[in-house]
């Protein structure tokens, strides 16, 4: 039973750690300044130069029912629209401009293409 267990928690952890691996936070609306206008979002020069396409992400969740759990909420990522990169910050952070008709809040994550 105790190895079940540790099997359990091994692949729980893998499959927690390489599902996120490349998404990003969105921070937030920049507004015109020296920055060119549009989203501050967190991925950078480590990962995305200026012209790249980035995907949309956002959560969307149902209720499952789970044998020996019940019911149970089960939330994944689906893409939502892209977003260009107008301008890397810092190796972790860009100012992205969605595509015509997407709207991005702080909910949303972004996921280099």
């Amino acid at each position: 039973m105790e190895n079940i267990s540790l099997f359990l928690l091994i692949g729980a952890l893998g499959v927690g750690l390489t599902g996120c691996a490349h998404v990003h936070q969105v921070e937030g609306s920049v507004a015109k300044t020296e920055l060119p206008e549009g989203v501050k979002v967190g991925i950078g020069g480590q990962e995305v130069n200026e012209g790249d396409k980035v995907a949309i992400m956002k959560s969307v969740c149902k209720m499952v029912t789970r044998p020996r759990l019940g019911r149970v909420n089960q939330c994944r990522f689906v893409k939502a629209g892209e977003a260009l990169v107008l301008k890397v910050l810092d190796h972790d952070s860009a100012i992205v401009k969605p595509d015509e008709g997407v709207i991005m809040d702080n909910t949303m994550r972004v996921e280099k293409q």
